[in-house]
């Protein structure tokens, strides 16, 4: 038997899947497995850590990954592939997934894997809160609950495109397992959600709220059409720290745009990437889009090229570019983009073979 090692400990399963009929639970499996690969995959993973059960899927990854590029990469893989997967699907075949992660000792047995970190993975899967989100969110195609111990150490600190802004605090309970944990929970889609997926623990003496309660409600007011008294009670608002002042910039920048004020919006969004000093992803993308609503194409094609430096795989950018450069009456240009979004949207599959057939048609004259 292998020594026991510290390491990240993902587990995923299939909303609804026991009340399926047999056939559709065996397509749902394979859906489950094309989606784990695939998020693999983005996250440069290999697809033999992924060990499949019933209706879900154990994920296993090396000891010596970057916790902080791998998981919200990961993330990100297995949104897009849900959407590219359920794209292809009737709305009865459809999955909607729940995915826990957490970090920790794991040991490999005779009958697989064993250890704390497995444990506490399947209980938070299992825990109410993560499954009461997929029915607070009904437009979310994902659910994600993670371990307290790993939303401080990696997610709270802003990695990548997980803004921990995102993610509520819960407390999951199994009262028959004789389980109880903090933990957190974030949803792909927020579109009309009822509520929080579940209501905080009471903060512990000392410690703040991962989103103040202004901003969240502030956020909730832009989301709804209410922009105006949004930024109404965020002008009230006092940061105390630098997570909230980012959390204020973030939510003013949306109800900015809201009220088609591009440039109020460009400027709390220059200010969120000077504050955290490294390049995220969803800044970039928000802050080009915003130039591009203000009449700046050359900074919003400045701003996109610059996020495709650092996220070859965003290809939203690639689209947004080429929606750009065919206003521009670039063709060629713009072609080139709209073709390879279409790549990263879906590398294989009938949509690849209509690109490659389109990619051998002449661009019209103008």
């Amino acid at each position: 038997m292998a020594l026991p090692r510290r390491a990240l400990c993902g587990a995923v399963d299939i909303k609804g899947w026991s009340g399926r009929p047999v056939p559709e639970q065996i397509r749902a499996q394979h859906s489950l497995v094309t989606v784990v690969h695939e998020a693999c995959r983005e996250a440069g993973l290999p697809e033999e850590i992924v060990q499949s059960s019933g209706d879900g899927v154990l994920i296993m990854p090396p000891s010596d990954i970057d916790e902080t590029t791998v998981l919200p990469d990961l993330v990100r893989g297995m949104t897009t592939a849900l959407r590219q997967e359920n794209r292809m699907l009737s709305d009865a075949a459809r999955i909607r997934v729940r995915l826990a992660l957490t970090n920790g000792i794991v040991a490999t047995g005779p009958a697989g894997f064993s250890g704390p970190a497995v444990i506490e993975c399947f209980r938070l899967l299992d825990s109410p809160p993560a499954k009461a989100a997929l029915v607070d969110f009904p437009r979310a195609e994902l659910a994600l609950i993670v371990s307290d111990y790993l939303y401080q150490d990696v997610i709270r600190h802003g990695f990548a495109d997980l803004r921990p802004e995102d993610f509520s605090n819960v407390q999951s309970t199994l009262p028959e397992k004789s389980f109880t944990a903090n933990a957190w929970v974030w949803v792909s889609d927020r579109t009309d959600g009822r509520r929080a997926p579940t209501t905080a623990p009471a903060e512990p003496e000392g410690t703040r709220p991962a989103l103040p309660h202004e901003v969240a409600e502030a956020r909730t007011l832009a989301a709804t059409g209410h922009a105006r008294d949004a930024l109404r009670l965020l002008s009230a608002f006092q940061p105390a720290d630098e997570t909230e002042v980012l959390a204020l910039l973030d939510v003013r920048a949306d109800a900015y745009l809201a009220l088609g004020r591009p440039e109020g919006a460009v400027k709390d969004l220059e200010e969120i990437l000077r504050v955290r000093k490294e390049p995220s992803p969803t800044a970039l993308l928000r802050l080009a889009r915003a130039y591009a609503q203000a009449g700046d194409a050359e900074m919003a094609r400045q701003t996109f090229g610059y996020l495709l430096d650092h996220d070859p795989m965003a290809f939203e950018a690639h689209l947004e570019l080429g929606r750009l450069e065919r206003q521009a009456d670039r063709y060629a240009v713009a072609k080139d983009h709209l073709t390879e979004a279409a790549r990263l949207l879906e590398p294989q599959g009938p949509l690849a073979v209509l690109i490659e057939e389109l990619l051998e048609l002449p661009l019209p004259e103008r």
